[in-house]
């Protein structure tokens, strides 16, 4: 009888790929048991606001929520955000298992915080009508919804409830019903309304790549894949989040020596020539010279009226450099901001808890050790990184299981990697990709071509380019390694 892994199989092998520790040691479990809120009875004035979070069904880490109203220059928006620096001080058990954590991970069916469960779930999570504390943001907006201007203060607030991204979906298309955060929520519609225009007009970039969302059985095998839908009320939370952590941003430019920021550099020459090239051979015009680049949100408008959207923001997407942490501020390309950083989510992300504390300390006129802060958020754009690939290859595993019953069938995907050895393709219907082996392409002797990325067949001329349309049949899928052999 062969060997069928489980989830379990594919949980243990992308944390042990990825060196994630999912044991806690005793004493950090042990400071975390004690933890206290110390809350005293004084009533803190954000009490008096219907603050609300908003998350997936399935969450339980609540950083953040917001309240927001109408004043007579504009808007005025609360972001509340959990204050774990509270419960986790510099140098104890907690923070020393943080800061080699530095993130949660998210994989199907399983989460390893970065913070024990009675923080990350409990203490420190926003749940609806408990005394919580935070660091609040509140800041005020014109009425074309830029920022005037902020302030950062410690408090307690007391949700009034705890909503889902499916429910203020369908208040956003029939109307907000519930009286106590009402007049908040029709507040937080039209604020997004001129921060989403704001978007446009910076040139925010904004892919649009098929995600999948995997409907699993009891026994976490896939029973189907869909695509991931992408709702309003996602991109209200995405869009009030933006203007929290600019605000950190902002707030931590004063300082005269270092910053926490989050950067996102220009793309790198050589890979705008190769994506200039690989567009050209789809028949689309684009040069990739300064002016392509600064208007690069218009040219993936355009792009995504075409049949092949999703693997052409595929191609644009893996011509970005990669996001990460820095002391030194270089402005994040993709969002089209001079300065941001991460200030939104400390119960899953170390970064944002060094930036709540390097703002408290500012608060409280303090000092803070910013020694070893470089290597520490180098650390943490690493560690970031394993946490996505650990991820996605759970999902990947999960993909190849479901597949594999699709054995010997065709399917259209396009060439999406181009190699001396072969083609990788993406199967858009499977929302994932296999190896198709030079061996297994129409009898030819192929050359690969670097510059324009493809396979050139020299006897008979067959030419496989990167983003070709390619029809495929399923192979061999080996689910523990996540890998899928086409034939042609």
């Amino acid at each position: 009888m062969s060997f069928k892994p489980t989830l379990q199989d594919f949980h243990a092998k992308a944390l042990s790929d990825y060196g994630i520790d999912d044991i806690w040691p005793e004493p950090v479990l042990k400071a975390a048991k004690i933890a206290s809120e110390e809350l005293t009875q004084d009533k803190d004035y954000l009490e008096e606001f219907p603050f609300v979070t908003i998350d997936g069904e399935d969450a339980k880490d609540f950083d953040d929520a917001i309240f927001c109203t109408f004043n007579d220059d504009g808007f005025h928006l609360k972001v509340a955000i959990a204050d774990v620096s509270f419960f986790v001080r510099e140098h104890s058990a907690l923070d020393l298992e943080a800061a080699k954590r530095t993130t949660s991970v998210y994989m199907p069916k399983k989460v390893v915080p970065m913070l024990p469960e009675r923080l990350s779930n409990e203490l420190c999570s926003l749940q609806p009508n408990k005394r919580r504390r935070c660091l609040c943001v509140e800041i005020n907006f014109d009425k074309d919804g830029h920022i005037t201007n902020y302030k950062f203060h410690r408090g307690v607030i007391k949700s009034v409830a705890r909503l889902t991204y499916t429910e203020v979906e369908e208040q956003l298309l029939n109307g907000v019903k519930d009286t106590k955060y009402k007049e908040s929520l029709e507040a937080s519609f039209a604020l997004f309304n001129k921060l989403t225009i704001n978007k446009g007009y910076r040139g925010a970039l904004d892919f649009s790549i098929n995600e999948p969302f995997l409907k699993t059985n009891s026994d976490g095998s896939v029973e189907s894949i869909e695509s991931r839908k992408r709702l309003t009320a996602h991109k209200l939370i995405e869009e009030f989040m933006l203007a929290a952590n600019i605000s950190a941003a902002d707030f931590l430019s004063h300082y005269p020596e270092q910053g926490i920021y989050r950067i996102h550099e220009h793309p790198e020459s050589l890979k705008i020539e190769r994506l200039s090239q690989v567009l050209k051979n789809r028949g689309i015009n684009w040069n990739g010279d300064r002016e392509d680049i600064n208007n690069l949100s218009t040219f993936i408008n355009k792009v995504n009226k075409r049949d092949d959207a999703s693997i052409l923001n595929m191609l644009i997407l893996q011509s970005m450099q990669r996001a990460e942490y820095s002391t030194i501020n270089k402005g994040h390309f993709g969002l089209k901001f001079p300065k941001y950083t991460h200030f939104t989510s400390p119960i899953r992300r170390y970064p944002d808890l060094l930036v709540h504390r390097l703002i408290i300390a500012s608060l409280d006129q303090k000092e803070f050790n910013f020694d070893g802060l470089q290597l520490t958020l180098e650390d943490c754009s690493i560690k970031e990184r394993s946490a996505e690939f650990a991820s996605k290859q759970v999902i990947q595993n999960l993909i190849c299981n479901y597949v594999k019953q699709f054995s010997g069938k065709n399917f259209s995907g396009y060439i999406t990697g181009v190699k001396e050895f072969g083609l990788f393709v993406e199967v858009p219907e499977l929302f994932t990709s296999g190896l198709l082996h030079v061996n297994d392409l129409p009898n030819d002797f192929y050359r690969y071509n670097a510059r324009h990325h493809c396979l050139d067949g020299k006897r008979r001329g067959n030419k496989f380019s990167l983003g070709d349309r390619i029809d495929v049949f399923i192979g061999d899928v080996k689910e523990l390694e996540g890998k899928i052999s086409l034939y042609y």
